[in-house]
């Protein structure tokens, strides 16, 4: 069972108008996100203000999913959605989007051609969870709780594991939520 496993103390944060966005993966590896020379990108963002203005971004899709607090979207002339923990949005990055309300998102932004998306599954304390791999690139994201490999070996709540094999198996050490991400290019 191939899985790489990124930590959080393996990641830099950078400040943005209204809190920070961690970056957890970028590919390709040397890609560079101030410069927007990415093919997709993995990350987690505060909002610390109550009222939020989103950056623009051209050519990128985004995948936005509440991991704490609740957030008011607005996509300017397009509609407005209430999200919740593990709600989530896919929306270009070119809209003219703002929101309300303090949060911790996770994200997933696409470019050049590339498709995915995010799911997530909670999974009860003993429960397995398994996943066959049927996309280029496949990660698991510890939101909360705890997981174990068939080795034994643990990831914690804020490690992505990247999927290399035809199927992960992880059993929940304690209560976990899980974001599954999928890429294809």
């Amino acid at each position: 069972m191939a899985i790489h496993r990124y930590t959080p103390e393996q990641r830099k944060s950078i400040q943005w108008a209204s809190g920070t966005s961690t970056e957890i993966f970028v590919f390709p590896a040397d890609g560079n996100f101030a410069e927007r020379s990415f093919t997709f990108r993995i990350s987690t963002a505060t909002v610390e203000a109550e009222s939020s203005t989103f950056t623009f971004f051209e050519g990128i899709t985004r995948h936005l999913m509440i991991l704490k607090g609740s957030l008011e979207l607005i996509h300017e002339g397009r509609y407005t959605k209430k999200m919740q923990p593990y709600d989530q949005d896919v929306f270009s990055g070119e809209w003219n989007t703002r929101s309300n309300g303090k949060v911790t998102d996770f994200n997933l932004m696409l470019k050049n051609g590339a498709t995915g998306g995010l799911v997530h599954a909670a999974v009860m304390e003993g429960k397995v969870w398994t996943r066959n791999k049927i996309h280029a690139f496949e990660f698991v994201f510890v939101a909360e709780g705890e997981v174990r490999f068939r080795d034994n070996r643990s990831a914690k709540a804020g490690d992505l594991l990247q999927l290399d094999d035809s199927a992960v198996s992880l059993e929940a050490v304690v209560a976990a939520e899980l974001v599954f991400i999928h890429v294809d290019l």
